[in-house]
């Protein structure tokens, strides 16, 4: 299966999708070997190229990339999604992960952002896809530079920041103080414009307002003249809870008792629900 997947279609643009006859009208599972390999592959080939910029990639962009030529696409899709997730964990070591993002929604006359909890409660998520490792962690490999460690380091500080937080909620001008206190946040009499740039994680500020929410690693709803962060879906797939409550007790230095424990678990359980309903 990986040869033909990734072979293409001829010559052409890997990201074209040219006509494919046998296709028409047909379920996946009654096209031809050829034909459900050209399907897959388009799919394995965009979710490839768009995992460079680690932006997730939405459910209609994947509908796209089959071709606006095949009939009753809907249903096709998601059976070719199943055949893709197969090719990338067994051939690949990658998982093809379905998350579900908040969406703000435009209130009526003032045009306010609605919270994420009215949003959960509205059913305003939408689909789109990730890849993360499918390997066990004592076989994954370790960060390959400066820069991968310091963001993972960055990342897994953020998370347990907010999962601190009640309902999973952390203020960003909170978090910009406390970032401060390590050296990663804006400088006392600064504007809130001034850059604040790490050596390996750039422009901090940047980071943290539009580059990670557009990643998935965090939601980012407005509140008026402020913001607050949440976890995004990103960020809960590649990081355990385990990890986070493991990392915490790191911070502290000591482990953590039982009702701390649960609590944290229910913080963290009750947001996840919040971002898939």
């Amino acid at each position: 299966m990986i040869v033909s997947v990734f072979q293409g279609e001829g010559t052409q643009d890997p990201m074209a999708t040219p006509r494919s006859s046998q296709a028409e009208g047909k379920a996946f599972n009654d096209l031809s070997g050829e034909d459900q390999d050209k399907l897959v592959g388009r799919i394995v080939r965009r979710m490839l190229v768009r995992n460079v910029s680690r932006v997730p990639v939405r459910r209609e962009e994947l509908s796209k990339a089959l071709g606006n030529d095949i009939p009753r696409k809907r249903k096709l899709l998601q059976e070719v999604i199943e055949s893709t997730k197969r090719v990338f964990k067994a051939e690949l070591g990658l998982e093809f992960v379905e998350i579900h993002r908040r969406v703000a929604h435009r209130g009526g006359g003032g045009g306010a952002t609605q919270s994420a909890a009215t949003n959960a409660a509205m059913g305003s998520s939408t689909t789109a896809y990730i890849l993360i490792s499918a390997l066990p962690k004592d076989l994954r490999p370790e960060p390959m530079s400066e820069d991968d460690t310091a963001m993972l380091g960055f990342l897994t500080l953020l998370a347990a920041l907010i999962l601190l937080e009640p309902g999973c909620r952390l203020s960003e001008a909170d978090l910009f103080m406390s970032l401060a206190k390590l050296g990663l946040g804006t400088a006392a009499g600064a504007t809130a414009a001034t850059p604040v740039v790490h050596q390996q994680l750039g422009d901090v500020r940047v980071l943290v307002t539009k580059t990670l929410p557009s990643q998935g690693y965090l939601e980012r709803e407005k509140e008026g003249d402020s913001a607050v962060l949440l976890l995004g879906p990103r960020l809960r797939a590649e990081l355990s809870l385990e990890d986070l409550l493991t990392f915490v007790e790191m911070a502290f230095g000591s482990d953590l008792d039982a009702t701390t424990r649960s609590e944290l678990t229910q913080r963290y359980s009750v947001d996840v629900a919040g971002a898939t309903e």
